[in-house]
């Protein structure tokens, strides 16, 4: 339930701040102070692009990581594969948690397909092969998809990622982590125009 909050909430804010600019923008306009209204516009327009580029990057992983689990899947003869596949990608969205609901439902899927199949000789290699398979697929994504993709997209190091991801799940649950990067990446463009005095801002915003 949680999850789905989460993933509905950030999708639905994103779509009309990246659709509908010009409400948005006149929207928060009528708060500037006078003389502020250029540097509110400039962090509508980066905080636009750098939404755009955070979901192309979760689409660009949810592909490849839809593309593994099909290959995968695929090799161990598993109907409707690529469905499976894309939906075990889709819960990679949801951080930490997401991987391992994906991993059992994959070996859900594994013995629903091989009920009738003996277990030491036929089912267990078949679950072995999926969680291995599962497993470098999670390690090529959080080793090399996500830094690469993550750290272009919102100009944020891995470690900070991780780290607000972490503090978002323990303040606000499954919702939190879902919804932490992107707000980390609004507040850090925010921070960049208003208090770009002070070191820490410059050390976190000095890639945007």
């Amino acid at each position: 339930g949680s999850a789905l909050v989460g993933i509905f909430s950030a999708l639905f804010i994103s779509f009309f701040l990246l659709k509908d600019e010009s409400l948005i923008a006149r929207s928060v306009l009528v708060f500037a102070k006078e003389g502020n209204e250029q540097k509110f516009k400039r962090i509508l327009i980066k905080i636009k692009e750098l939404l755009s580029r955070y979901f192309i990057g979760l689409l660009l992983q949810i592909f490849i990581l839809a593309l593994f689990y099909s290959v995968l899947l695929l090799f161990l003869d598993i109907r409707d594969a690529v469905a499976v596949a894309l939906i075990c990608a889709f819960l990679n969205i949801v951080p930490y948690l997401g991987p391992i609901i994906g991993w059992v439902l994959m070996l859900l899927v594994v013995i629903s397909n091989n009920l009738g199949a003996d277990f030491s000789s036929g089912l267990l290699p078949l679950l072995l092969i999926a969680t291995g398979g599962y497993a470098i697929a999670q390690i090529f994504d959080n080793f090399i998809s996500q830094p690469v993709i993550f750290g272009h997209s919102v100009r944020s190091h891995p470690l900070e990622i991780f780290i607000i991801i972490l503090t978002g799940g323990f303040v606000f649950g499954i919702t939190g982590m879902i919804l932490a990067v992107p707000t980390y990446t609004t507040l850090k463009v925010i921070a960049k125009e208003f208090l770009s005095e002070y070191k820490i801002v410059k050390r976190l915003t000095k890639n945007m």
